[in-house]
């Protein structure tokens, strides 16, 4: 089978069957169909006796291209790329580095650069073989020939790179095709190889021959399909061909080696985030001189998770943990800021005045071989043990367990039995009241910093006078119904650790009536003493002062019917498909510059964002599209607001406080003004300091709307911090996927119904308590203009298709439900002209 695309090896003895016979018969094999499978279209042909390459002065390479079953033919060189480098291993505890053959020098535009100024006035840029239509071939027997134009054994030609047959080489092709579907397949074949003595290529297949750190499905995860450089450049293992330290940007002066770049522009919030303490803006100059800045790309999980793109697990990377075992200045510089005054710097200029035996030496002096030497695998500073991260690691030892939920309408009582089990010891139950708890009985008291003192139950479900309870809609929390909650701690222990709390509902009022099906679910974080990162012994001592941190619980959740049948709200979302991103919801986010994230780390499951984040969620940040609302936090709005912003004409915020028209920069377009009075607490009185309708001038950004809010209040007497600017989403967060994939969040094509029939509110009239009298957007109109909120298509959703169910924050609740439903599903529905998944390009 190896001839069929298997295996793959040495030379090229004569196989059993002719070349064109073996590459047919592997062409009609569907695993080895080149947009999944690009090795197949080097590993056939050597196994067939054609070799993939060969170098007697510029180098040829042959390659075959299978789509469907059979050989792609019809193939342009315009289709086509192609790379060629060479391993140079690490000296001095260096690591190994690919080195392209084929270089072209960058000429830095004037003015170009930081403040104004490129770095460099040129720089060398490894690049593809310049190409012309007579480089390229096609046989017969079912297979390309391409020969470069770059002499790969002529220095002059390489910008003096020299040739070395032994050593591993990589050829990759950026190449493009149509499949039969008629579908844009882009795909970088490459495969690994060394010279024999006659020139031609005998297949790499020790893995430690080569070097693969990463490999591209880890970046899909997040990224869908990392599509870069126009969109053809699509593997890692391409990429590495030129982003290697061979390749500079002139403009900042940046090498571009791809670890020190995607390490940089992860961790580039972080890094800015540190300016003044030996941060960086971390910035590259690109295309047609376009700066890219990443001061705003946070990471959004913790950025010392580096199994997520780094595993020697993965067949694919055998040098996957190398970041364990070879630390070097071109790997942990790039999250760790490393100018004057940082912590690195600080700590390391006497370790190199020492190591280099010179008063003044630099910490940056020190070689990569010092790195390896003193954070060596088993040491307290290897970079596994300082990686450790405490709030998701020890999550394995913390898991609730509901075992029962029941209902008493008489006396209005839901009663939770359950129990907090360690699953790394045979889920032995916990003890909820640990020693730092006070009292007992009914004085028992177990605070915020003791252990198990924030594991708490919410009840979430339905109380609208009115609701539709046809679909489970929980619309309790912010309609007097976050009382309905528990401690865990409090309930009665049977005298193995299980335990039993009772959650009471709160009585039905004029506006509120409990029905359906409710939900008990689990929320909060241990308390664990911090432990010592730097430690080379299990289990690692406490850390010395004593802090505390938040450990992550594998939450759960119940249903209960409160009335009727059990009709549990449908899974629209997963925690697994969040967490591929997020690695664990609650913790550590932004490129660590937030940590535990989401109300202080204690909701951690998508279950409890929906308890509080209801319809009836409204917030007091103001729109940013010039409408007299506040934005809606009901879950589906806001989690599509701060994740589409690359869709939205205006931005999602947090904390917004003026009317007005902005840009996703955050610049008022037009004059706007104050929506509310403006308040803050000065002597411990709420005092107005900007009354609602004073104007705000166009240009005005929403920190310069701060500073106005803090200059009135300092006027009057105010001497607290300055006021905080809003959250702008739209420069902070920007979904990573390259497409659109509904389904990397959704479950169960989930997205292609809104079955939604309450509102998202946006405004509450002053001293109107019953939510049917709020202002809403229609349910379908909340999710849509969440990412699609552009003058056109509101225009769209509430005016031109002429639907009166369909409304933007100009009718309340009471007004909704006596209106026809919105006739979205007319022209959306599945299997409709513009269905949902069409108009989104799903497959």
């Amino acid at each position: 089978m190896a001839g069929c695309g298997g295996g793959g090896g040495g030379g090229t003895a004569a196989p059993a069957l002719p070349a064109n016979q073996v590459i047919a018969t592997a062409s009609a094999i569907a695993s080895n169909d080149t947009a999944i499978n690009t090795s197949a279209s080097f590993t056939v042909l050597q196994n067939a006796g054609v070799p993939v390459v060969t170098v007697n002065s510029p180098p040829v390479v042959n390659f075959t291209v299978f789509s469907d079953g059979a050989v792609k033919t019809g193939l342009t060189i315009a289709d086509m790329s192609f790379a060629i480098a060479k391993l140079v291993p690490g000296i001095n505890g260096e690591p190994d580095q690919w080195v392209n053959y084929i270089y072209r020098k960058e000429t830095a535009t004037a003015g170009v650069g930081p403040g104004g100024t490129p770095v460099l006035a040129t720089a060398m840029q490894a690049t593809t073989d310049a190409k012309q239509a007579s480089q390229l071939a096609y046989n017969p027997d079912g297979y390309y020939t391409y020969t470069f134009k770059t002499d790969v054994k002529d220095p002059a030609q390489t910008n003096g790179v020299v040739f070395e047959p032994s050593r591993t080489h990589r050829v990759a092709i950026q190449l493009s095709y149509k499949n039969a579907a008629g579908e844009t397949v882009r795909v970088n074949p490459y495969i690994d190889f060394t010279i024999d003595a006659n020139g031609k290529s005998v297949l790499v297949t020790d893995p430690a021959k080569t070097r693969k750190m990463t490999d591209v499905s880890s970046c899909n995860s997040c990224h869908e399909k990392l599509a870069l450089h126009g969109g053809g450049r699509v593997d890692t293992q391409y990429c590495v061909m030129c982003h290697n330290p061979g390749t500079t940007d002139a403009n900042s002066g940046n090498v571009l080696t791809l670890s020190t770049m995607v390490h940089k522009i992860h961790a580039g919030k972080l890094l800015h985030s540190k300016i003044a303490e030996g941060g960086e803006d971390y910035t590259i100059w690109g295309y047609r001189d376009t700066k890219h800045s990443y001061a705003e790309v946070g990471f959004p999980q913790d950025l010392r998770n580096c199994t997520v793109c780094h595993s020697a697990a993965n067949p694919q990377t055998p040098q996957g943990d190398n970041w364990k075992t070879e630390a070097s200045k071109g790997a942990c510089l790039t999250c760790h800021a490393s100018g004057l005054g940082s912590t690195w710097e600080v700590s390391h200029k006497p370790i190199a005045v020492s190591f280099l035996n010179n008063t003044n030496a630099q910490a940056k002096d020190l070689k990569d071989g010092f790195c390896a030497g003193c954070h060596a695998p088993g040491t307290n500073i290897s970079p596994e043990r300082v990686h450790w991260n405490q709030n998701e690691e020890n999550a394995t030892k913390y898991k609730m367990n509901i075992e029962n939920v029941s209902y008493d309408a008489a006396t209005r009582a839901v009663t939770v039995k359950y129990f907090l089990s360690d699953p790394t010891s045979n889920n032995a139950a916990y003890n909820l009241v640990s020693a730092d708890c006070t009292g007992a009985g009914a004085t028992l008291a177990c605070s915020s910093n003791t252990k198990f003192g924030n594991l708490r139950f919410y009840l979430a479900y339905q109380n609208m006078v009115g609701q539709n309870t046809g679909v489970t809609e929980f619309t309790a929390f912010n309609n007097g119904g976050s009382s309905a909650s528990a401690f865990a701690y409090k309930g009665a222990n049977d005298g193995s650790n299980h335990y039993t709390v009772t959650i009471t509902v709160p009585a039905d009022s004029a506006t509120s009536f409990a029905a359906g099906t409710a939900r008990v679910v689990g929320i909060g974080q241990i308390k664990e003493p911090k432990l010592e990162v730097k430690s080379a012994v299990d289990p690692r001592p406490v850390a010395v002062p004593a802090e505390l941190v938040n450990v992550v619980v594998q939450h759960t959740f119940r249903d209960v019917a409160l009335s009727g049948t059990l009709q549990p709200r449908r899974e629209i979302v997963s925690n697994e498909k969040c967490n591929v991103c997020h690695g664990a919801l609650g913790t550590t986010s932004g490129a660590n510059t937030l940590a535990n994230a989401f109300h202080g780390g204690a909701r951690n499951t998508v279950e409890a964002c929906v308890v509080c984040h209801d319809p009836n969620r409204v917030s007091s940040t103001v729109m940013t599209n010039g409408l007299a609302l506040n934005e809606s936090y009901q879950f589906k709005r806001m989690i599509h607001g701060i994740h589409g912003n690359s869709r939205r004409t205006y931005p999602f915020t947090w904390g917004n406080r003026a009317q007005g028209a902005f840009s996703k920069e955050g610049v008022l377009t037009a004059d706007g003004s104050f929506l509310a009075d403006q308040k803050v607490t000065i002597g411990g009185v709420s005092t107005t300091v900007v009354t609602a309708g004073t104007v705000i001038p166009a240009g005005n950004t929403f920190q310069t709307i701060a500073d106005i809010v803090t200059a009135a209040a300092s006027s009057v007497g105010y001497t607290g911090a300055a006021i905080a600017p809003a959250e702008n989403y739209a420069a902070e967060v920007a979904y990573p996927g390259v497409g659109l994939n509904c389904n990397a969040c959704h479950v169960n094509n989930s997205y292609k119904v809104d079955r939604g029939t309450v509102g998202a509110v946006v405004s509450k009239p002053a001293g109107v308590t019953d939510p049917m009298k709020w202002l809403v957007i229609s349910p379908k109109v909340a999710t849509c203009t969440a990412c699609h909120d552009s003058a056109k298509a509101m225009e769209h959703v509430t005016l031109n298709i002429g639907d009166p169910g369909a409304v933007f924050g100009t009718r309340t609740q009471a007004d909704l439900n006596g209106l026809p439903t919105e006739t979205c599903n007319d022209c959306h529905a599945p299997g409709a002209r513009q269905a949902v998944d069409l108009v989104h390009g799903q497959k």
